[in-house]
């Protein structure tokens, strides 16, 4: 029988220079697989982020109060009432006055007129036919004065005026825009620290912002168990949330 020979010229396909030529691009396909392989890790990395939040307070004063305080006068004759409630009004800005209130900062309340005979329901009703309900509204930045007055009001009730109605004082602050650039960056620089922070627990680092929400500015007393208007020491309260890029 004849020997078949084993010549490699038969089978050009499998000729080094071809096995090499596979070889090739077998290594370039698996480069390649690696370099693609690595930018999307390395763009998952670059997609994780943190949210964090950050609060600032500023301790602030009050710049303005109000105070209402009302009186009634009553008589059969609707003269004699209102003339009450004149009287009585003075000696309120009398008062205030003294205590340290400038004139300009009073002014006074609408006036109000009821008559007992012109209601229905007031049948058998003998008392005064005439009620006048009136006062002195004020308006200041003159604190100290209107707390000295406040805490003087027994002097003004030993001169026989009954206030009927007192409202106030009511202290408010109303330079918010002055202080929202720092408590902003006071709050912003909180949010960075505990990004930091959370970053450095993970073995991060932070990259930069991607997004920033701002809140509002909350005016808020100085103690929690009386109403913010009561006090003339507040707190400015800021909370922002902000969003980083770490990796």
């Amino acid at each position: 029988m004849k020997k078949e020979s084993s010549d490699m010229s038969k089978f050009p396909n499998l000729s080094p220079e071809w096995q090499l030529n596979q070889l090739l691009w077998v290594v370039a396909a698996l480069a390649f697989a690696w370099v693609l392989g690595s930018q999307i890790a390395s763009m998952r990395t670059a997609d994780r982020t943190v949210q964090v939040r950050g609060a600032a307070e500023l301790p602030v004063r009050a710049d303005i109060a109000t105070w209402t305080l009302g009186v009634t006068g009553t008589a059969d004759e609707l003269a004699a009432a209102q003339a009450q409630v004149s009287a009585d009004s003075k000696k309120i800005r009398d008062f205030l006055q003294a205590q340290g209130v400038p004139e300009a900062d009073l002014g006074r309340l609408n006036v109000s007129v009821s008559d007992a005979r012109a209601n229905q329901y007031n049948n058998g009703y003998t008392g005064p036919r005439f009620s006048v309900q009136g006062g002195v509204l004020v308006r200041t930045q003159a604190l100290e004065a209107l707390q000295q007055a406040r805490n003087n009001l027994d002097r003004l009730v030993g001169q026989g005026v009954v206030l009927t109605s007192s409202w106030g004082p009511n202290y408010a602050f109303t330079k918010l825009n002055d202080y929202k650039p720092e408590l902003l960056s006071k709050a912003t620089d909180a949010a960075r620290d505990a990004a930091e922070q959370f970053a450095k627990d993970s073995g991060a680092k932070v990259i930069g912002i991607r997004r920033a929400t701002q809140g509002s500015v909350e005016v808020l007393g100085r103690d929690d168990f009386t109403g913010e208007s009561e006090q003339i020491d507040k707190r400015l309260r800021l909370v922002t949330t902000v969003n980083y890029d770490i990796r």
